[in-house]
Formats: C-alpha cells, sequence, structure tokens
C-alpha cells in the first residue's frame, strides 16, 4: 500500500465527520492494560503508589503517515488522605491530523469495608487539534485548505471504580469536549455531548499459586455515533516478575504481549498487533511501554 492512498484515505475520512458534523474520539489504545487511568480517572492512584508512564504505539507499520500514539502519565497518592493526584499527556498524529490532550486529575478512595472500595476521579485540561493540509499530497486542495488550521478548547473526563477483593469494575466518560480537528470548538460543542462516548471495564485476578497469577480483562467502548468496539485480553504473571498475554480487539485482531520487572521499580512491556485478516488496510504495530514507580506499594 502507497502512502499516497493512505494520505488520500485520511483526507476521505476527514471530509466525512466534517458532513456528518461528528467530533473524533480517541483510538483505542492497548496500553490501557497496563495503565487503566489513560481511560478512566478514577484509577489515578490506585496503585498506592507514584508511578510515571511512558508508552509509545506506531500503527500500521511501514505505511507513510500511518498513527502514532504517545502517552505520559503520572500519578501520586497523598499519603493517608485517601486522595489521589496525577496528570497525562496524550499526543496522536495520523497523516495531517495531530490531536494533543493534556489533563491534570484529582481521585478519591472511599472504604467500604469487607476488602471493597469505591473509587472516584476527574480529570480536566485542554485538547488541542491540528490540521496540517501541508502533509498531503496536494496542499493546495480548496478542501485541504478549507480544513487547514488549528483549535484548541477546554476538556476532561469523569469515571468511578469499584474493587472488591481481587475483581474491578470501571466506568468513565474519558471526554468532555471533542473539537475535531475539522470543527470549530463552538461547532464541538454543538455536535457532541460526553454521554456520546463511554468506556466500561472488568477485570478479575486468579492465583492458582503463589508463583503464577492470571488476570482476564475486558473494555467495552460505547460509541454513539460509530460501531461499539469490545476489546478482551488475558495477562499472566510469574513470580511477579515475567508478564505475558494475549489481546483480541473487534475488528482488529489480535495483540501479543510481554514484558519483565528489570527491578522492584521498573517495568518494560512490549505489544505486538497482527494483521487483521478482515481489514482493508494493514494493522501491524508495534507497542512498547516502561512504568518506573516511587517507593513501595502500600498495597
Amino acid at each position: 500500500m502507497s502512502k499516497y492512498f493512505f494520505r488520500s484515505l485520511s483526507l476521505i475520512i476527514s471530509c466525512l465527520f466534517i458532513q456528518n458534523s461528528l467530533a473524533q474520539v480517541a483510538p483505542i489504545q492497548n496500553q490501557a492494560y497496563f495503565n487503566s487511568y489513560i481511560y478512566n480517572p478514577a484509577w489515578v492512584g490506585s496503585k498506592e503508589v507514584s508511578q510515571l508512564f511512558v508508552g509509545f504505539k506506531k500503527q500500521w507499520l511501514g505505511v507513510s503517515g500511518s498513527p502514532t500514539v504517545a502517552n505520559l502519565t503520572f500519578e501520586k497518592p497523598l499519603g493517608e488522605t485517601k486522595a489521589s493526584i496525577g496528570a497525562k499527556i496524550i499526543n496522536i498524529t495520523e497523516g495531517p491530523i495531530n490531536s494533543l490532550s493534556t489533563q491534570v486529575t484529582a481521585g478519591y478512595r472511599l472504604e467500604l469495608g469487607m476488602e471493597s472500595f469505591l473509587f472516584f476521579g476527574m480529570s480536566l485540561g485542554i485538547a488541542y487539534n491540528l490540521f496540517d493540509a501541508s502533509k498531503l499530497d496536494d496542499p493546495d486542495d480548496p478542501l485541504a485548505v478549507e480544513q487547514n488550521g488549528s483549535n484548541a478548547a477546554f476538556d476532561g473526563g469523569v469515571g468511578l471504580g469499584y474493587q472488591v477483593a481481587k475483581l474491578r469494575v470501571g466506568w468513565a466518560i474519558p471526554k468532555f469536549v471533542v473539537p475535531g480537528p475539522f470543527l470549530s470548538p463552538s461547532d464541538a460543542q454543538d455536535t457532541f455531548s460526553p454521554w456520546d462516548y463511554m468506556i466500561g471495564s472488568l477485570a478479575y485476578t486468579l492465583e492458582p499459586n503463589l508463583d503464577l497469577s492470571l488476570t482476564p480483562k475486558l473494555f467495552y467502548h460505547y460509541h454513539k455515533d460509530f460501531q461499539n468496539l469490545t476489546s478482551v485480553g488475558l495477562e499472566a504473571k510469574y513470580q511477579q516478575k515475567f508478564l505475558g498475554g494475549i489481546i483480541w480487539q473487534q475488528n482488529n485482531g489480535i495483540t501479543l504481549l510481554g514484558g519483565m520487572e528489570l527491578n522492584n521499580y521498573l517495568n518494560v512491556r512490549y505489544l505486538y498487533s497482527f494483521s487483521a485478516p478482515a481489514s482493508d488496510l494493514p494493522n501491524d504495530s508495534h507497542e512498547i511501554t516502561l512504568s518506573i514507580s516511587f517507593g513501595d506499594s502500600k498495597k
């Protein structure tokens, strides 16, 4: 597949979004299997240890202008107050499109007794979107020129989480306002409701023995104006040091993952997604994440 096809496809998709006055939503990120805070602000600080997380994904490897996703998050529990704070930066580039989101988060954990907790979280920040027509083969095309430019708007998210023993259930509205690169902030406000995009999650950890733990996880993405998406994964840990697993994502095929704990504070993980047979576009992608913990978890 040539770079010209992808760039043309990007412009066609952009035009469809304009015509229907729909705001964009961020692509599904497998990195959320390691860092639930990416999707749900309620989980900020839920590991009860300060953590820096860096993630990078390159999708459709070998295709010029293919999507690139970069995540940077930091979370910190505030002593014995049951409160946590955090910050996250997410940058997504797709051909001529660049979307940058920066948010700060506040969360609170309420103890319900019997190993059960209720988590609340809210993020507030700014979303910045850029359409750069110079990256297209025909930057002087009237349609491209019309959309060329940038906009910024207030953004945020809110989430709830419930944990009892080894079970974790989450629900989040990850976006308050989504000004797509082709819509002015005022247009986006009129056409997008936070209720149009919600994410649910479910995870349960099994421990067959002292060395092995198995955690099946589920993410469900509800889109009012797009197809809903399901992502299911299984994560296995051996001696809390070695990690392996598999993820199935609806319409996007299989992802294999692996990683290890280099020491008590540093974790490295790698993910490889295979091409989806039913897709007309290549889906091979590489992802790598690095997480650094500061101090020991209180759990």
